[in-house]
């Protein structure tokens, strides 16, 4: 396997971003949800974008193997074998990078959970960096690599 490169990763990861503000804020300009940043979000708000952004991520990476930002970036998420990803692994690995801290926001509060989201980004960051297969944590926990498509 040929694994992506840590720039390309990050790249793909802004693309993904790019996308999801879009989405979340057409959702908030058409009344359906606030931003979670806001002042007025909700609870309900935060887990409905959480939702939003774990069934972007899933969907998409179970369906076609990648995000818009991967696919853009020419990677694919694959399991050991090298195979397209299963949704059981691609759930795992989502739920773990990007809807953990809302999780545990909704369930102990705001100040844990908020911490805790920010220290996972911070390991997945810092691994990503100083793995050789380039594996953050969610790789790591959901048995995924990120590798550049063929």
């Amino acid at each position: 396997m040929e694994y992506a490169s840590r720039l390309q990763r990050f790249i793909a990861f802004v693309i993904d971003a790019i996308v999801l503000i879009v989405i979340v804020g057409v959702l908030s300009a058409i009344g359906i949800v606030e931003f979670a940043a806001s002042e007025e979000a909700s609870t309900t708000d935060s887990l409905i974008q959480a939702m939003i952004v774990v069934g972007y991520y899933v969907i998409l990476t179970v369906a076609f193997g990648a995000t818009l930002g991967k696919m853009a970036m020419g990677m694919k998420v694959v399991d050991r074998d090298g195979n397209k990803a299963g949704a059981g692994p691609v759930l795992i690995r989502e739920i773990v990078a990007r809807a953990l801290g809302t999780l545990l926001t909704v369930v102990v509060g705001a100040g844990i959970g908020n911490l805790v989201g920010a220290a996972v980004g911070i390991v997945i960051v810092i691994m990503i960096l100083f793995d050789e297969r380039r594996q953050g944590l969610h790789d790591k926990i959901g048995g995924t690599f990120v590798v550049k498509a063929r």
